[in-house]
């Protein structure tokens, strides 16, 4: 309506000097408003085409710089977990260094546990003596203390079960039994032997050596001497045809004094023999040498002689002791310090190849999701 009124009155005021002045100017004062209007119109569509392009290059640029700061930002994220996943093969690595490093240190303890417990098995072969072997099984037991892992548990406690068994055992000190064996080999030429404790037997009456004084002077007497004689002669005939011996017990040895050198060299010889069998550790022989040494002196020697009573305890005593070399066994030792090397090398896998392949799809799918955020996402404004 205000356009109106306002167009109606300039169209007054352009007739009023056509009006006054004669002409007819009319037809092109009709004409000049339309087109001012016209040009108006344009001028300010133009305007606003200018100010829409100009807003869409602002916000274009503004894009622009907003693709550039998130491009910015995302290598720098990228950068952020290149370096966090650096860091992190890094630690891996360490770790796995560290794992390394404890698994060299504990085969080394493993390996000296092991040089311990051969030069103490050695050294009870060579002198039957334990207490080396004993020492070496307790050091090997202080040294599992500081090892928390399983199988070093485990071989501790089977240490502790040799260690019983070593010392339930009755084992003998080869150096002792050697030196016991020279000292009855050297009493063996002082060994009384039976006959030489034997009582002389009396001397027998001749009939023969009568004096001839006691030969009688009448007939009857000289008949009761000679029946006498013939009666003690027929009695000795027949004493010498009984022969009384003990059945309760062995009869004594008596041998002649000219064998009495061969009884003590076969002794000797024998205990010689029983000595080498004890150095060799032969069981066999050491036990059949001994078992006849001392029936050889139970047999011929005097059994109530203190020498010989002491020769045959001592045999006793050598007899009594185990030389096997099986009969002190580590086998339990051996084999659990087997199964913690191969526990600590890796060698045995087959409890965790099951729990490997079972977390194998969750790792992978872990990975997956990981590298999925890790991927940037492309701007659409600064696609277009």
């Amino acid at each position: 309506m205000s356009d109106a009124q306002t167009q109606s009155e300039q169209t007054k005021q352009d007739t009023s000097p056509t009006d006054s002045s004669g002409k007819s100017p009319v037809r092109r004062s009709r004409k000049i408003p339309g087109g001012r209007w016209l040009w108006t119109i344009l001028m300010l569509a133009l305007l606003g085409i200018g100010i829409q392009q100009l807003m869409a290059v602002r916000f274009l640029e503004t894009l622009d710089n907003e693709a550039g700061q998130i491009a910015t930002v995302d290598g720098r994220l990228t950068a952020l977990e290149a370096m966090m996943a650096d860091q992190a093969r890094l630690r891996e690595d360490i770790q796995q260094m560290q794992q390394t490093l404890q698994q060299e240190r504990v085969l080394l303890s493993l390996e000296r546990l092991e040089q311990q417990l051969d030069a103490g098995w050695q050294t009870w072969l060579a002198t039957g003596d334990t207490s080396s072997l004993i020492m070496a099984l307790q050091s090997a037991q202080r040294r599992l203390t500081s090892l928390p892992s399983a199988s070093a548990q485990t071989l501790r406690l089977a240490i502790d079960r040799d260690l019983i068994a070593i010392k339930s055992q009755r084992v003998m000190d080869l150096r002792v039994a050697v030196q016991n064996i020279d000292a009855v080999i050297a009493t063996i030429d002082k060994l009384p032997l039976i006959q030489d404790g034997r009582v002389p037997a009396p001397p027998e009456s001749n009939p023969g050596n009568i004096s001839d004084e006691s030969v009688p002077a009448t007939l009857m007497d000289r008949i009761r001497l000679i029946s006498w004689t013939v009666v003690q002669d027929v009695w000795h005939a027949i004493s010498r045809m009984v022969r009384v011996q003990r059945l309760d017990r062995a009869e004594p040895g008596l041998i002649t004094p000219e064998q009495k050198v061969f009884l003590q060299q076969g002794l000797r010889l024998l205990l010689l023999d029983a000595r080498h069998a004890l150095i060799l550790r032969n069981a066999v022989t050491y036990q059949q040498t001994l078992e006849q040494a001392r029936g050889w002196i139970s047999k011929y020697a005097e059994p109530s002689d203190a020498l010989v009573k002491a020769d045959l305890a001592t045999l006793q005593q050598l007899a009594a002791l185990n030389i096997d070399p099986l009969a002190i066994s580590l086998e339990n030792t051996r084999q659990s310090l087997t199964a913690a090397r191969d526990a600590i090398t890796g060698n045995v896998l087959a409890d965790a190849l099951p729990e490997a392949a079972a977390n194998e799809p969750q790792a992978a799918a872990i990975k997956e999701q990981k590298e999925a955020e890790s991927t940037p996402v492309p701007n659409k404004g600064a696609t277009q």
